[in-house]
C-alpha cells in the first residue's frame, strides 16, 4: 500500500514539475458575441477542447514556445494563427462569418462523441442527427452496435430486452440525461422513445463511471437530449402497417441576454399490432391441436403511449450553464394479448385484459462548469415520480384466434388465471450528486453521491394476496457513494481511472400466503464495497483499452414484488455480485482522409454470483438466483467510410454465458432464452445534391443465430425447445430539403417477410412499411 501511494506522488509531482504555462482565449464573432462551443485545436500537441458558454478556451500545463493555433465554427472562416507561450495576456479572437458552404468547411478538432470514444472506458457513441429522420426508435439503433441485442416479444409496446456482452434486463441500466430511466415506467422505454428527442446514445460495456450512478452490474445506455442554448422547433408523423401512428412535437425557446429557457417535448405512439401470424388452431370437441398452421390475424394487442415535458429555467449565466425544473406526464395503455410468459402461441388468446399506467413526474436539473473557481464542475438532479399502474384480468369468456367466444367459460377466473383488478400505486424519489475537480491538466478527482427511495402499496378487488401484500407501503431504498481519481501522462496518450463505490441496500415488505389470510414482515439490508479502474493507451491511431470492476445489482422492484397477476414475488432475492473484465483495441484512420477505416475489437470476461434469472411458467413465474453464471465473449466492430458517400458498417458479438454451479443440475448448460451468436451488417450512401437537398439510402440486414428458450439439457436432442436462426433485412430511404428544414422518409422492415421468433419463440411481426415527415427550423 505504502509503495502505491508513493507511487501516485511521483507520478502527480512529475506532472506538475514543468512550468504552469497557459494558452487561454475567447472567441467572439462578428457583433462581439461570445461564440459557444466552437472547436479550439493546438496542432503540435494534437490537443483539443470547446469553447464554454462564454466563449473562453484554455490549454495549461505547456511548455515555453510557439504553438499553431486553429479554431473552426459552423457559419464562421476557419481561423489559425501562431501564439508564442508564455503569453502576456490572453488572447481575443474574433472570427468571419461565412459564405463558404457547409459541405467545404474542414473541421480541424474532433466531435464530443469521438472524444468520449477516446477516453479509458470500454464505450460506443451513437450520433443521432443522421436518423431523426428516419422511424427508427431507441432501442432499433442500439440494435446496430457490436455486443448489443434487441430482444422483443411483437410488435410495438410489447416486453422486450436489452441484452450486452453477456449481461441482460435489469444488470443493464438505462438513463436519460443520467437519471435512471427504470423508474419512469413502460410509457418511456428504449422502444417507444423517438429519435427526434435524443442527441447521443452513451453506451458503456464494461465499467461504468461513477456519475452514472445506480447499481449496474457491468453496462450502462445513456441517452443524450438536447440541451443547446438554442431556439428551435421540431415536428414529425410516421405512418405505417398495422395502423401504427407515430408523432413527435419539441420545440425551445431561448433568450441569449437574460439566459430564459422554456422548452417542450413530446411523443405520440398507437398501433393495433395486427399482423399476420401462424397459429395451430385448437379442436374444443377433441381438444387436440391441428396439424397443420393457420395463418390469423392477431387483435386485442392495441397499444397506445403519450408523453408531454415541459421544462423552464435558465441556461448560459454565469451562476449556471444549466438550471433547469419540469413536469412530465405521461402515460400508456396496453391490450395483453396472452400470457407474456407463455412458450410460443397459446391456444386461447386473451380479448379484454388490459393494463393502464399514468406517471407524473417532476424534475430539477442543475450543472455549471467552473464553479467558484476554474476546473470545479458540478451536476445534480432531484426527480421526484408518482404513478399508478392498473392491472386488469376479470374477463370470464374464452377467446379464440378466430375472433370468436365462448361466454362464461370461467366464470370464477379471469383470463390468464386468478381475477385480478390491481391498482398499483407507486412513488419515487431519485436524486443525484456530483462534482468534479480538475487539479491540473493531468489529475482531476470527482465524487458522487445518488439515492433511489420507492414505496409501493396497492389494492385488487378480487385477489386477497394483493391486498394483504400491499395494503402497507413496501419499502426500498438504494443509495451508491462513488469517488474516482484520474491521472494522465505523455500529452494525454495514457490515461487511467481509479474509482470506489459503496452500496447501500434497505427493504421492508409485507409477504403473504396465496390465500391473503396470512401475513408477516420482511426486512433485508445490506451494504456492499464495489471497484474498478479503467486504462487506456493512444499510439498514433491504434488506441489500447483494459478495464475491471467489482459491481452490485440489488433486485428491482418488479422482481420483488412481481406484477400482482402473472409474475408472483419473491423478495428474498439475493444481490447480484460481479467481476467485470474489458479488453479492446480500437483502429482509426487520420481524420479529413476521404476514405477512413474504423476498427474495434473488444472481449469481456464476467463472473456473476447470485445471477438474477427470470423463470417463466404462465401465471406463476418467478425470478430466482443462479448460484454462479459466468460470461466469455467478444465483439468486433468495423466501419468503412468512403468519401463521406458510401458506408460500410458490421458488428458482430459472440458471448457464451453458461451456469458455472458444479452442484447445479444444469452445470456448464449456456443460460436458457440468451443468443450467443448475432451480428448486423449496414450499407448506406448519402449524397448531397443540388440546391440544398440531399438523399440517404440506408440497409441492414441483421442475423440471430439458433438459440434454446429452455436448458439445454432437458429433454432429448430431437425435442429441445429451440428458437431458430433467422436473417432479416430493412431498407430507409431519406430525402431533406432546404438543408434538413423538410425531411421524408421511407422504410420496409423485414422486407423477405421472414418468420421471426424471439423471446420464448413468440412470433413477432413480418413485413412492414411506414412513411414520416418531418419538419426542423432553428435559429
Amino acid at each position: 500500500m505504502k509503495t502505491f501511494i508513493s507511487l501516485l506522488f511521483l507520478l502527480f509531482v512529475g506532472s506538475t514539475a514543468f512550468a504552469q504555462n497557459k494558452l487561454s482565449g475567447t472567441v467572439v464573432d462578428d457583433a462581439n458575441k461570445a461564440v459557444s462551443f466552437a472547436t479550439v485545436h493546438v496542432k503540435e500537441l494534437k490537443k483539443t477542447t470547446r469553447t464554454d458558454i462564454n466563449g473562453h478556451f484554455s490549454f495549461e500545463t505547456l511548455k515555453a514556445g510557439t504553438y499553431t493555433l486553429q479554431i473552426t465554427f459552423v457559419g464562421f472562416e476557419a481561423f489559425e494563427q501562431a501564439v508564442k507561450v508564455p503569453m502576456k495576456s490572453p488572447l481575443k479572437v474574433g472570427l468571419k462569418s461565412s459564405t463558404t458552404k457547409l459541405d467545404q468547411v474542414t473541421i480541424y478538432g474532433k466531435s464530443d462523441a469521438t472524444l468520449l470514444r477516446e477516453e479509458a472506458y470500454a464505450v460506443e457513441v451513437i450520433e443521432t442527427e443522421l436518423f431523426k429522420n428516419t422511424t427508427v426508435d431507441a432501442s432499433q439503433l442500439l440494435g446496430r452496435i457490436s455486443g448489443v441485442n434487441i430482444r422483443q416479444d411483437g410488435g410495438l409496446g410489447s416486453n422486450f430486452s436489452l441484452s450486452l456482452n453477456g449481461l441482460s434486463g435489469n444488470r443493464i441500466r438505462t438513463f436519460i440525461d443520467g437519471v435512471p430511466m427504470d423508474y419512469f415506467g413502460s410509457s418511456l422505454t428504449l422502444n417507444n422513445f423517438p429519435v427526434n428527442l435524443i442527441e447521443g446514445i452513451e453506451v458503456y460495456k464494461g465499467a461504468v463511471p461513477i456519475h452514472l450512478s445506480s447499481d449496474a452490474l457491468g453496462g450502462a445506455v445513456n441517452i443524450i437530449t438536447s440541451k443547446r442554448p438554442i431556439n428551435y422547433l421540431d415536428a414529425s408523423y410516421s405512418y405505417g402497417n398495422f395502423n401504427t401512428h407515430r408523432a413527435s412535437f419539441n420545440t425551445q425557446y431561448h433568450h441569449k441576454n437574460t439566459g430564459f429557457t422554456a422548452s417542450i417535448k413530446s411523443f405520440y405512439n398507437h398501433s393495433d399490432n395486427d399482423y399476420e401470424m401462424d397459429v395451430h388452431l385448437l379442436d374444443f370437441e377433441s381438444g387436440k391441436l391441428a396439424d397443420e398452421p393457420t395463418k390469423v390475424r392477431r387483435f386485442h394487442d392495441a397499444y397506445t403511449s403519450k408523453m408531454v415535458w415541459g421544462e423552464v429555467g435558465f441556461m448560459g449565466k454565469k451562476f449556471a450553464d444549466e438550471l433547469m425544473v419540469g413536469v412530465m406526464y405521461s402515460d400508456n395503455y396496453k391490450e395483453i394479448q396472452q400470457n407474456p410468459y407463455a412458450t410460443g402461441v397459446t391456444s386461447f388468446p386473451n380479448g379484454e385484459a388490459y393494463i393502464q399506467e399514468d406517471k407524473l413526474i417532476y424534475n430539477f436539473t442543475y450543472h455549471k462548469k467552473n464553479l467558484f473557481w476554474k476546473g470545479f464542475n458540478v451536476n445534480s438532479y432531484v426527480v421526484y415520480v408518482d404513478s399508478k399502474t392498473n392491472t386488469v384480468d376479470v374477463c370470464p369468456h374464452r377467446y379464440d384466434w378466430l375472433g370468436g367466444y365462448e361466454e362464461n367459460a370461467h366464470v370464477t377466473t379471469g383470463e390468464m388465471g386468478r381475477k385480478s383488478d390491481l391498482l398499483f400505486y407507486q412513488k419515487n424519489l431519485l436524486g443525484n450528486f456530483n462534482a468534479e475537480y480538475a487539479l491540473t491538466n493531468n489529475h482531476s478527482i470527482a465524487v458522487n453521491y445518488s439515492m433511489n427511495k420507492l414505496s409501493i402499496k396497492g389494492e385488487d378487488k378480487y385477489q386477497p394476496q394483493n391486498n394483504t401484500q400491499f395494503s402497507e407501503p413496501n419499502d426500498v431504498t438504494k443509495q451508491v457513494i462513488g469517488a474516482s481519481y484520474t491521472y494522465s501522462a505523455f500529452e494525454d496518450k495514457w490515461s487511467n481511472i481509479v474509482f470506489g463505490k459503496k452500496y447501500f441496500y434497505d427493504l421492508f415488505a409485507i409477504q403473504s400466503n396465496f390465500q391473503g389470510t396470512e401475513s408477516e414482515e420482511f426486512k433485508y439490508v445490506n451494504d456492499a464495497n464495489g471497484y474498478g479502474l479503467a486504462s487506456t493507451f493512444k499510439l498514433n491511431k491504434i488506441q489500447l483499452k483494459a478495464s475491471y470492476e467489482k459491481a452490485y445489482r440489488f433486485p428491482e422492484s418488479y422482481e420483488l414484488f412481481g406484477d400482482g397477476l402473472n409474475v408472483i414475488p419473491n423478495q428474498e432475492l439475493l444481490p447480484e455480485e460481479s467481476d467485470n473484465l474489458n479488453v479492446g483495441v480500437r483502429f482509426s484512420s487520420e481524420p479529413g482522409k476521404s476514405n477512413r477505416l474504423h476498427l474495434e475489437v473488444n472481449g469481456f470476461i464476467r463472473g456473476t454470483k447470485n445471477y438474477i434469472r427470470f423463470e417463466p411458467r404462465m401465471n406463476r413465474s418467478y425470478y430466482l438466483n443462479d448460484k454462479s453464471v459466468r460470461a466469455n465473449g467478444v465483439d468486433l466492430t468495423l466501419n468503412y467510410n468512403i468519401k463521406n458517400t458510401f458506408n460500410i458498417g458490421f458488428a458482430g458479438t459472440y458471448q457464451d454465458l453458461r451456469n458455472n454451479d458444479s452442484e447445479s443440475a444444469f452445470y456448464r448448460d449456456r443460460v436458457p432464452n440468451e443468443p450467443y451468436l448475432f451480428g448486423n451488417l449496414t450499407l448506406s450512401f448519402n449524397k448531397q445534391l443540388r440546391r440544398r437537398q440531399s438523399i440517404a439510402v440506408t440497409t441492414i440486414s441483421r442475423y440471430v443465430h439458433d438459440f434454446y428458450f429452455k436448458w439445454p439439457s432437458l429433454g432429448s436432442e430431437s425435442s429441445k425447445a429451440e428458437i431458430p436462426s433467422q436473417l432479416t433485412h430493412n431498407i430507409d430511404i431519406t430525402y431533406t430539403l432546404k438543408d434538413g428544414r423538410y425531411n421524408l422518409s421511407l422504410l420496409c422492415t423485414n422486407i423477405l417477410d421472414t418468420k421471426v421468433y424471439d423471446n420464448l419463440n413468440q412470433q413477432k411481426p413480418g413485413r412492414a412499411f411506414s412513411i414520416k415527415a418531418r419538419y426542423f427550423i432553428q435559429n
